[in-house]
């Protein structure tokens, strides 16, 4: 398939020169389509009926084109139903934008965006930061810190935050679901009720936000502050700060309603935008990162006693 001229000078765009995560629209949710790339940029592709007023045209099955904004978009969320093709992935990925594919029980694969920096600054910082116990526990007291607000202890230990933390969640649940008139709830990421599928599928969204952060500066989100272990780590400690916060009042508020699922995703979306989320989440990241940044952003080589400049010949000729 021809590419236009403007699809062509697309690909080549450097980093430097995409749209800010903080300018980009937080995410966008599909279902039951296709993802396609066609010579103007990404659309969805699906099946739809004419909105003319005549009862027998409106009757008439059309083919939906959806242009989709992945250049300004921070997470694509792909929902049960869909597809999406190489070229169209590829568009997502030199764009930015991180795609999730999901469902009720959570999201179940995500891909990697392409950096928004061409500096390798911050990763050296996370790898300072994580190879050093202390600093790590420093920057885990930030994290908590930050979640718990006005309820942290001064110079609280890590065993002191962690129990905090298990009791304000434990709290946040019993008054919410008191609130919603929800007897006897229990958390639980395999339960199909209204409320569990919703704080499911919120987390996911969080969590795609979170990648979005990480590969815009180009971090690795296996390397957790507070979690270790899991390929997610730093995914799930971004999206800790604003779980009890935000999620799960959100979720519980739409507890009773006939289309639960739709109205979270809707309202997450709206508290995504006007709390600024994605761009709290990098200023939280950046903020335990700075410390350790590397005085040098240039490209070099490992020296016997100091590092010496890349992208140079330094074999001597041979005659």
């Amino acid at each position: 398939m021809p590419y236009s001229h403007d699809a062509i000078a697309f690909s080549t765009i450097p980093a430097s020169h995409q749209i800010r995560l903080e300018d980009r629209l937080s995410f966008l949710y599909l279902e039951y389509c296709l993802i396609r790339q066609d010579r103007t940029g990404v659309i969805a592709i699906q099946n739809g009926h004419n909105e003319s007023s005549d009862e027998e045209e409106k009757l008439e099955p059309q083919i939906l084109r959806i242009q989709l904004p992945v250049a300004s978009l921070a997470v694509l969320c792909l929902g049960p139903g869909t597809s999406i093709s190489n070229a169209a992935m590829t568009s997502c990925t030199r764009s930015g934008c991180t795609v999730i594919f999901t469902g009720g029980g959570g999201v179940n694969a995500y891909s990697h965006a392409t950096p928004l920096t061409s500096t390798a600054k911050w990763a050296i910082a996370q790898a300072c930061l994580v190879s050093n116990t202390e600093y790590q526990k420093k920057a885990a007291l930030a994290f908590y810190k930050r979640q718990f607000g006005g309820n942290a202890i001064t110079g609280g230990s890590i065993s002191v935050m962690r129990g905090l933390e298990g009791r304000i969640m434990r709290n946040t649940y019993r008054e919410n679901a008191k609130k919603a008139g929800i007897r006897g709830f229990k958390r639980d990421t395999k339960a199909a009720d209204p409320v569990n599928v919703g704080l499911n599928i919120s987390n996911s969204i969080l969590y795609g936000a979170a990648a979005t952060v990480c590969t815009a500066i180009g971090v690795n989100p296996a390397l957790g502050i507070i979690h270790r272990g899991d390929t997610r780590s730093l995914l799930f400690d971004l999206a800790d700060l604003y779980k009890a916060s935000i999620v799960i009042p959100l979720v519980f508020s739409h507890a009773k309603d006939e289309d639960p699922v739709t109205n979270i995703r809707r309202h997450l979306r709206r508290e995504i935008h006007s709390r600024k989320i994605m761009a709290g989440m990098l200023e939280a990241l950046m903020e335990v990162l700075t410390p350790y940044l590397p005085n040098r952003n240039d490209d070099r080589l490992i020296g016997d006693s100091d590092e010496v400049k890349g992208h140079i010949q330094y074999g001597k000729e041979i005659n």
